[in-house]
């Protein structure tokens, strides 16, 4: 009875990985089809590199690329992220697809995760691929004599700046998700292009101003490093600073609270795809519900 419950529990799991792995490759198709996402990646690596140029970090070592990089990280990622993700969910919808999908032996949940898994595959190779580049024409044109900070205790290494690159697949995933909500709440491409434009702003600027109001309203100011760990500009902003920067400036860290930073990210992620599953399933069974009043009319 055992073998048989196990045996059916494992053809289960073997059925719901595959549907997932279904989705997955055919929105990966979609995705490839999609000559914008290189011309985003050109775009991309040419902004980087002129940020670096005029900053001049890049000629000094990997941590200052990574100061002069930030500021634009904190904006052009997330903006990425919304492009890749805002009508992930909605252009199946539109054309109808949605609902063959339905049809198929794939759950929402599954569908949700499938679509979601293949536009985070796009992301990294639109941002990652330009990061690693620039970090590449670091390692070649930085000065030698510059890998230690005299008047600092820490010292500069290529390891710090692939920290660097580690955080933007967290800080990515966190936005992608959101934008994959809006895909799924939107009933058009105007709208979720408004609500994209909403839940970008609020992102990116929405944290650092609530941790301000805060501390105008009287609060601690050692509650800055718990503040900002609950956005995700603040969550990544922090762990760069202490992961990255701090260990070249102030080994002693406390910038942003870590674990409470790490967790909110993925937090924002899992709870986007939740919205995104929550709202397509919601709509089916309102889609059901009409079905019946109609058979029902029609009767």
């Amino acid at each position: 009875m055992t073998d048989l419950g196990a045996t059916g529990g494992s053809a289960e799991t073997r059925r719901r990985v595959g549907a997932v792995a279904t989705v997955f490759r055919r929105e990966l198709a979609t995705v490839l089809r999609t000559p914008g996402y290189g011309v985003l990646a050109v775009g991309l690596l040419a902004l980087l590199g002129g940020t670096l140029a005029v900053g001049g970090g890049g000629d000094t070592g990997f941590v200052p690329a990574v100061v002069d990089l930030l500021l634009v990280t904190e904006v052009v990622v997330p903006l990425v992220a919304f492009v890749v993700g805002y009508r992930a969910l909605l252009v199946d919808a539109e054309s109808g697809e949605l609902a063959v999908i339905r049809t198929y032996p794939v759950s929402v949940a599954g569908y949700v995760v499938g679509v979601v898994l293949a536009r985070a595959l796009a992301f990294l190779a639109i941002v990652v691929g330009p990061y690693a580049l620039i970090g590449g024409v670091v390692w070649a044109t930085a000065a030698p004599d510059t890998g230690i900070f005299a008047t600092h205790s820490g010292v500069d290494s290529p390891l710090l700046y692939l920290r660097f690159l580690g955080l933007l697949v967290p800080f990515g995933a966190a936005y992608l998700a959101v934008a994959t909500a809006v895909s799924a709440v939107a009933s058009s491409r105007r709208g979720a292009v408004a609500i994209a434009v909403l839940a970008l702003v609020a992102g990116v600027l929405g944290g650092d101003l609530a941790v301000l109001r805060s501390l105008a309203s009287g609060a601690d100011a050692s509650a800055i490093p718990g503040l900002l760990a609950s956005t995700p500009n603040g969550a990544f902003r922090g762990l760069v600073f202490e992961t990255v920067v701090g260990v070249a400036f102030a080994p002693e860290g406390g910038f942003v609270a870590v674990r409470r930073a790490a967790v909110s990210l993925v937090a924002w992620t899992v709870g986007g795809v939740g919205v995104s599953t929550a709202a397509l399933a919601y709509g089916a069974r309102i889609d059901v519900l009409l079905e019946g009043v109609r058979a029902r009319v029609a009767e």
